[in-house]
């Protein structure tokens, strides 16, 4: 008896002076497709909430009614189980079925718990290939018709990768959004940068910013700013003293040091100092160059 009480459903209760629907858990459709986030539910999210589960007002869950299918309120349902709690308000929606995906993702952009920026392209790259039109997408879910051109490029981008077996097809919609902000000559370059060094799109965000600005040209200079984020404002820091030439005086200072101290070294830490020293070498050849100098350094 109890069981068949708690899968009664949309019975009504008497709050205050309020009628509010309400729904049994075991009487919802949990359909995995209309969850739009990449992890259905996020466990710890869940503890808490079934800790607190009830001392707290919470609102309806949304459901789709006819098919019970549940559009918003995933982390709820799963923390009310929990708790012991087996009947929940109930928001009801009318809609077509075609239509129940880009519900659940409009509900999931307004709470607390939102939607990543990653889930939400995915999410416009889903609806874009059950062919709703870029502006029906933009009014459903309340977003720019900018970002669901970023996503159509972004998408393009990956075919044109998956053609040629390129492993930047396993990049996030997110990293591509931020690659196709590059003119196409500069964007292969940053995306196999980006798979060597396995770059986030944080990552990315900042390297494509940097670029744009000309604050890297070298292919060193972008795998330093995509793998340290304080690279440029470091970079940035020094350049008052490289335009004074005050770093040609810190450079002499740091060769007196070297010259008057005494160090071992590791047979590790000689193989570094050997390719450092090459590389100091060819740079105060080129120096020389740039100086006048035509013959490079004599071997002493």
């Amino acid at each position: 008896m109890e069981r068949r009480n708690h899968r009664r459903t949309a019975a009504p209760i008497q709050k205050g002076t309020t009628s509010v629907e309400v729904i049994s858990v075991h009487d919802l459709l949990l359909d995995r497709s209309l969850n739009p986030r990449r992890q259905a539910v996020d466990q710890e999210v869940v503890e808490h909430y079934a800790a607190i589960f009830k001392e707290t007002l919470w609102p309806p869950i949304l459901v789709h009614r006819g098919t019970n299918k549940l559009l918003d309120g995933w982390h709820r349902v799963e923390a009310a189980k929990r708790a012991g709690v087996y009947s929940l308000p109930v928001t009801w929606v009318e809609a077509k079925e075609e239509e129940l995906f880009a519900l659940a993702v409009k509900a999931n952009l307004g709470h607390g718990l939102r939607l990543s920026r990653e889930e939400r392209y995915q999410a416009i790259a889903r609806l874009r290939r059950e062919s709703w039109t870029p502006e029906r997408i933009a009014e459903t879910l309340g977003c720019a018709l900018g970002m669901v051109d970023r996503t159509e490029k972004a998408e393009d981008l990956r075919v044109k990768y998956k053609v040629q077996s390129h492993p930047g097809a396993a990049l996030p919609i997110e990293s591509l959004v931020e690659v196709i902000k590059l003119p196409p000559e500069y964007q292969d370059e940053i995306v196999e940068l980006a798979c060597e060094v396995e770059a986030a799109p944080t990552d990315l965000r900042r390297t494509v910013r940097a670029v744009k600005k000309g604050e890297v040209e070298t292919s060193q200079d972008i795998r330093r700013t995509m793998t340290d984020p304080e690279f440029l404002k470091m970079r940035k820091a020094a350049l008052p003293d490289l335009q004074d030439g005050n770093w040609l005086m810190n450079f002499a200072t740091v060769i007196d040091q070297m010259e008057n101290g005494s160090f071992s070294i590791t047979p590790v830490e000689r193989d570094a100092a050997l390719s450092l020293f090459r590389r100091l070498r060819k740079w105060a050849d080129r120096q020389l160059a740039l100086l006048g100098e035509e013959e490079p350094l004599p071997l002493l």
